[in-house]
């Protein structure tokens, strides 16, 4: 994403958080006679709250304080009572009241304060969504105030102090009828309002189709690493089937090779049948026979010759002996 579409979409969000419908918007903008209708808006409810404050004060000279005194001392009566009926019930109600009112305006004036730390933002931008954000906490937090002092000092029962809450909350709305009335007047004078929500709603339809395209493209992405491992799986078999291949190939010269073998010696059987079979081999065969016979035998008659010779020369030994 360009830094510039990161600047406007951060300008999308400060003027949402701070408030479309409020004069306040125009703190985010760099309208001038905007900016001058969110102060005077600003000081006026600040003057307007400032009165209920003048008015809880407890100056006694000052007949036209509001202030109630609750506590009454008879005069035949040492013992002073408190004639009030306000409760930790009332209190309580106002706590949760003004909480539920007041807490968003405090979390938007945070937001947008936190927002203008951000150094990608221009100074002047961070300038303004730091006055906005600080008008915005600055206001509702006065308000709470008020309302607590004020309260305080004239409520007398549970009742009186939600109709006063609801008086100081209903003073906290100027900023919005303001911004109504010039809307009534002139459309233009609202239209950086009109033209958020248009570049919002533009803003959600693209991210609405980008969303789409990032899941078409997931999805592609797992059909992709399907096909791959169909592929690789493909792969391997097509490996296997190469190696059978070659083996049966392997296989067939082995075999071709016996056959060659055997053909050559059933061509050379018969000639040697042939050969053992002439009666000149024959005999040959029978004259080599007996050749060996007669060399056995005159083998036989010189061992025999050489038996007798020894015997003699042993029995001339034996008579010299004896002599």
């Amino acid at each position: 994403m360009s830094m510039d579409m990161r600047l406007k979409r951060d300008d999308l969000y400060a003027l949402s958080t701070i408030g479309k419908n409020s004069v306040y918007s125009y703190f985010v903008t760099n309208q001038v006679v905007g900016w001058l209708t969110a102060v005077t808006t600003l000081g006026l409810q600040v003057g307007i709250l400032a009165v209920f404050v003048m008015a809880s004060e407890a100056n006694l000279q000052d007949d036209t304080i509001d202030i109630q005194f609750t506590w009454k001392c008879p005069r035949d009566s040492d013992v002073c009572e408190d004639k009030g009926d306000l409760t930790k019930t009332g209190w309580a109600i106002f706590s949760v009241l003004m909480t539920a009112y007041l807490a968003k305006d405090v979390i938007s004036g945070s937001k947008l304060i936190y927002h203008s730390s951000k150094s990608r933002h221009p100074l002047r931008s961070r300038i303004r969504y730091f006055i906005g954000g600080l008008g915005l906490c600055s206001i509702t937090l006065f308000a709470f105030y008020i309302s607590t002092v004020y309260n305080k000092a004239i409520a007398t029962s549970n009742t009186e102090i939600i109709v006063n809450s609801v008086i100081v909350l209903f003073v906290m709305e100027m900023d919005e009828w303001i911004f109504s009335a010039l809307e009534a007047s002139n459309k233009k004078w609202t239209e950086h309002a009109a033209d958020s929500e248009s570049s919002s709603d533009s803003a959600a339809e693209k991210g609405a189709g980008i969303d789409e395209m990032q899941e078409e493209i997931a999805v592609q992405k797992e059909h992709i690493a399907d096909q791959q491992v169909e592929l690789e799986m493909l792969r391997s078999q097509q490996e296997e089937l190469m190696l059978r291949l070659d083996q049966v190939a392997r296989q067939n010269d082995e075999i071709k090779m016996l056959r060659e073998a055997v053909q050559k010696m059933e061509t050379e059987s018969p000639a040697s049948e042939s050969i053992r079979q002439s009666p000149a081999n024959e005999s040959v065969t029978t004259h080599i026979a007996e050749s060996e016979d007669t060399s056995s035998d005159i083998d036989a008659g010189e061992d025999g010759t050489m038996n007798e010779a020894e015997e003699e020369d042993e029995h001339q030994k034996d008579e010299t002996v004896l002599q």
